[in-house]
């Protein structure tokens, strides 16, 4: 059993974010369903669906709106695994590509790191220069995705959502920088690990304000500054009261830390998608409020 005649479905309900946006539209009154790859986990709100199993995909007919949250994440495992290159770059699209062809809208989302880090605030229709192996993959799907769109003649009929990083409380360090200070121990926060943050409430919100917009084209969700980990940690300090004697500054490369993505610059320029959707990038002291 399901909600009666469900017209939102969420692919990617385990993840952080896919959770989050299915609670945004529940809170909304709107009819939704999501999947999972988890059988265990299937009940009247979740339906099964795994991109490495060709057959498991199944879409209720009254399903207007599609949300794909879904795609092979970890830096390494997109580095080693084939398997991933084949989620993300064929099995995702080509899903997308059957949902298009029952006429329900979609919101794709991407990253930031299809820009490869080097360009300060690039665009919505700015240029790709993916450097990581994930970052390359989902440059790719987006093309393979305008291809089949275009093929069918749908291009109206979906979205490309890209985002910088996620910050909450179960995102690493911070349970570590916690933990720590409760000790009274010092922290030792990244100097050349820049980020631009946004909190999860304000992503899941931001995706389905600019999914109801069913729009097409490109559209960016991005914190407002470039911050190190290091301004990070100061500012989680000031907001719970931690002395910033108990930070110490250092670098992944004093360390011997490899990080497989240090962009110069993270964050993404919003300017369509202010222009449209009425939403601005989220300023850091909202992050740290909506964190604590």
């Amino acid at each position: 059993m399901m909600p009666q005649s469900p017209k939102y479905l969420v692919v990617g309900g385990d993840s952080l974010v896919g959770r989050e946006v299915f609670q945004v539209l529940k809170e909304q009154n709107k009819p939704v369903i999501s999947t999972t790859r988890r059988l265990e986990t299937v009940n009247s709100e979740r339906i099964y669906l795994d991109f490495s199993v060709a057959d498991s995909y199944r879409v209720p007919d009254t399903i207007e709106h599609a949300f794909v949250i879904a795609a092979a994440t970890d830096y390494t495992r997109c580095e080693e695994d084939p398997m991933a290159v084949k989620v993300n770059v064929e099995f995702i699209p080509m899903a997308i590509q059957a949902l298009l062809r029952q006429g329900i809208f979609v919101s794709y989302i991407s990253t930031n790191s299809v820009f490869g880090g080097e360009q300060a605030w690039p665009n919505e229709d700015a240029p790709h220069f993916p450097g990581i192996a994930y970052a390359q993959q989902k440059s790719d799907s987006e093309k393979v995705l305008a291809d089949y769109a275009q093929a069918i003649n749908a291009q109206d009929g979906y979205q490309v959502i890209r985002l910088t990083k996620i910050l909450d409380l179960t995102t690493p360090p911070l349970p570590n920088w916690l933990e720590s200070w409760n000790k009274g121990e010092v922290v030792t926060p990244f100097a050349d690990l820049i980020f631009a943050p946004m909190s999860r409430q304000f992503v899941s919100q931001s995706i389905v304000q600019v999914g109801e917009t069913q729009k097409s084209g490109d559209f960016h969700l991005s914190g407002a500054e470039n911050i190190s980990y290091v301004d990070l940690a100061h500012l989680i300090a000031q907001k719970v009261g931690v002395s910033a004697e108990l930070i110490k500054a250092t670098t992944a490369v004093e360390k011997g830390v490899h990080i497989a993505f240090k962009p110069k610059y993270s964050g993404l320029g919003m300017a369509r998608t202010t222009r449209l959707c009425n939403i601005e990038p989220q300023h850091i002291s909202s992050v740290i409020d909506d964190i604590f």
